[in-house]
């Protein structure tokens, strides 16, 4: 039978990781269009039809199509209870959105300057800069065309990133403290808190940041758990291939 879940992402983007591995511990089946965001796949007017804002990950199920990867994983977890993502407690699911809450709004806005720097800007620069600025300038979000285009022109500097470092930090700094009593982030059950946070963790790999976690052991031990489970190695991409160009899926 034919899986009646589209999902429109790109490999190395954290929020249709987080998608991913969601989709995966689900054991949902699920159908694959997979956008090159460094070929502009996302400026197609086939995928702008689906979402205005030109941002992945989108996903469609028996034609309802939804936006934002916060919301697609509380829809999966809803749609799709078996197995269970959310803590069974009051309290634990309040936990757990808070952390995907804080997924949403703090660690995608800090893994993005440091991301283009290693991921997107030196591809921008490579090309014609007309080219590239004109691409850049269909895209529909104001503070997304602001990011690629300072990307393409002058680059992002050290200076820019020291923002963004910070709330990395203040990011690994919160997971400690999260799992002095528990060994997950929500408490004592795995759930969307920690799916929804994964792929930022992971993306400290690339960003050379990854000592953050390495030199705390709670949060240390939470990643090596976290990669260890079948449904995140299925979900994200492999290690040291985030400046390469993936094939489809």
């Amino acid at each position: 039978m034919l899986a009646v879940i589209e999902l429109y992402h790109s490999t190395h983007s954290t929020c249709s990781q987080k998608v991913r591995i969601c989709l995966a511990e689900k054991g949902l089946a699920w159908t694959g269009h997979h956008l090159n965001l460094r070929r502009f796949d996302q400026l197609q007017p086939e995928f702008l039809a689906l979402n205005p804002a030109g941002l992945v990950p989108v996903l469609v199920d028996s034609g309802h199509v939804l936006t934002e990867s916060r919301i697609i994983n509380e829809y999966l977890e809803d749609a799709y209870p078996r197995p269970r993502l959310c803590p069974e407690g009051a309290y634990a699911r309040a936990r757990m959105r808070l952390w995907t809450r804080y997924a949403d709004e703090v660690a995608t806005e800090a893994v993005k300057l440091p991301s283009f720097v290693r991921n997107i800007q030196p591809e921008l620069q490579r090309m014609p800069r007309a080219e590239a600025l004109a691409a850049i300038e269909r895209m529909p979000e104001a503070g997304v065309r602001a990011r690629w285009r300072k990307a393409a022109t002058e680059g992002i500097s050290a200076e820019d990133l020291k923002p963004s470092i910070a709330r990395l930090v203040e990011m690994v700094e919160r997971m400690d403290r999260a799992l002095r009593d528990a060994p997950w982030l929500a408490g004592d059950e795995y759930s969307l808190a920690d799916i929804d946070i994964a792929p930022f963790a992971q993306r400290l790999v690339r960003i050379d940041l990854f000592g953050l976690v390495a030199e705390r052991p709670r949060v240390n031990d939470w990643y090596a758990r976290m990669t260890s489970r079948p449904a995140y190695a299925s979900a994200m991409p492999p290690a040291g291939s985030e400046g390469g160009q993936p094939a489809p899926v």
